[in-house]
């Protein structure tokens, strides 16, 4: 147990490992500082893997663990609990950064140079993605998890745009593409003209009531 007004990290879980120091023939101190650095490493280790990738994934865990360890050894005003939890922190912290498994090095390979694309371009957008779990990312490994997560939305294609509608002006005229004129009928044959003239013109007959109502009467 820490003694009265000690700082720990791990005090507050003495009662939980009590029972197994006690059948390791540990002192309940010592167990719970390793047993607990152990596990507080591994909820930073998690958070981080949760939230960064890449470049800044291994910083953090670098300054994670330099700085714990280097506490947890040269100061030497800290309660010597304190310092063993520190120490154990810190050693947790550095060997994530340098054991890696084969995905881990090509997404450190992936991240640095689409860091260095986005800062030679300016590209903010670039440098997050470098650096910070997409939307995505985060949805699968939730998923993966097993934690309930929203589907991802669906992305419809876009609709393409109509051809823009020419009006008729007084320039010119319609585009033959868009308006194609209908095909022209073909005309009847016109009849023949006939010039009346002195000779050729002969008065209409009389109809034929009237020429029968002339022969009755003469």
């Amino acid at each position: 147990m820490a003694g009265p007004g000690e700082f720990t990290l791990t005090s507050w879980l003495d009662p939980v490992f009590d029972y197994f120091a006690k059948q390791a023939d540990i002192p309940t101190a010592d167990y719970a500082a390793v047993a607990g650095a152990e596990g507080i490493g591994a909820s930073i280790e998690f958070i981080t893997d949760l939230f960064t990738k890449g470049l800044l994934n291994k910083a953090i865990n670098f300054l994670v663990g330099i700085t714990s360890a280097g506490y947890g050894i040269w100061g030497k005003p800290t309660p010597q609990r304190l310092r063993r939890e520190l120490i154990t922190l810190g050693q947790h912290a550095l060997t994530r950064v340098v054991d890696m498994k084969p995905s881990d090095a090509l997404e450190l390979r992936q991240s640095i140079d689409t860091l260095v694309e986005g800062l030679r371009l300016g590209d903010t957008g670039r440098v997050a993605e470098a650096l910070l779990r997409s939307p995505e990312e985060l949805r699968q490994m939730l998923a993966a998890l097993g934690a309930p997560v929203s589907p991802a939305p669906l992305e419809l294609p876009p609709t393409p745009l109509a051809p823009p509608l020419v009006r008729p002006t007084l320039e010119g005229a319609l585009p033959a593409a868009l308006f194609p004129a209908p095909p022209a009928l073909p005309l009847p044959p016109a009849a023949p003209l006939f010039r009346a003239t002195s000779d050729s013109f002969q008065p209409p007959a009389p109809s034929v009531a009237k020429r029968l109502f002339r022969e009755t009467l003469g």
